[in-house]
């Protein structure tokens, strides 16, 4: 293993310059509030993990970003509960590059927070959720979350999220794709439904020549 210091769920990867950065859920967190007396319900989760490697061998811990401020006073997004699976993409803004990181903020939506770097420190730009309940075609999605981020050749950014299952678990329909405007922290247009079979959780996004690839849980 990679890390086996601190539990760090839902890995999501940023290769930047000559390093892999590796950021991920910190459910330590909520086996340390908890004492591990109860069950690990993700509702204490605040943090999110960062890593680091130039060799793929040797890592890193690059600390935590203090994200969700409900139930922690540091957090950047005041009004957010929690920070689970993140997403990351760098792009450059006005000639500079900037580092975008996507949350849930439990099931409830998407958040983003910005950087000038790789580690941070990370703020949050617009003050609210990014995808919420209501946003268009969106209300119906059983969890608003597992948010994965993709930049194509031409700079336009797209969002995947969504997950969960209900009366007909072979076609959920719970899957959404939005265009981001530019500046990365604003949609261009109504979430699409993906009907991807069976799907229950985690949107992952690729692409290989001139194909997209979408994959989940």
């Amino acid at each position: 293993p990679a890390i086996i210091h601190k539990f760090s769920a839902d890995p999501a990867v940023l290769v930047y310059n000559d390093t892999v950065y590796i950021y991920a859920t910190n459910d330590a967190q909520q086996a340390e509030i908890t004492k591990c007396k109860e069950d690990n319900a993700y509702n204490k989760i605040t943090n999110l993990n960062i890593f680091s490697s130039k060799d793929l061998v040797n890592w890193t811990d690059c600390g935590e970003i203090a994200v969700a401020g409900k139930q922690n006073p540091k957090g950047a997004a005041k009004w957010a509960n929690n920070s689970w699976a993140p997403a990351i993409c760098t792009k450059k803004i006005n000639g500079k590059d900037k580092f975008f990181l996507y949350f849930a903020d439990n099931g409830s939506g998407i958040g983003v927070l910005t950087a000038d770097s790789p580690t941070g420190p990370f703020t949050d730009p617009i003050g609210k959720q990014l995808v919420a309940r209501s946003t268009p075609n969106c209300a119906k999605v059983y969890w608003l979350f597992d948010p994965a981020v993709f930049v194509d050749d031409d700079g336009t950014g797209y969002l995947y999220f969504g997950g969960g299952v209900d009366k007909d678990p072979a076609h959920p329909k719970s899957g959404r794709c939005v265009k981001l405007g530019d500046d990365m922290i604003s949609l261009a247009g109504t979430p699409e439904e993906i009907d991807a079979p069976w799907l229950f959780e985690d949107s992952g996004i690729n692409k290989i020549g001139n194909k997209y690839y979408y994959t989940y849980c």
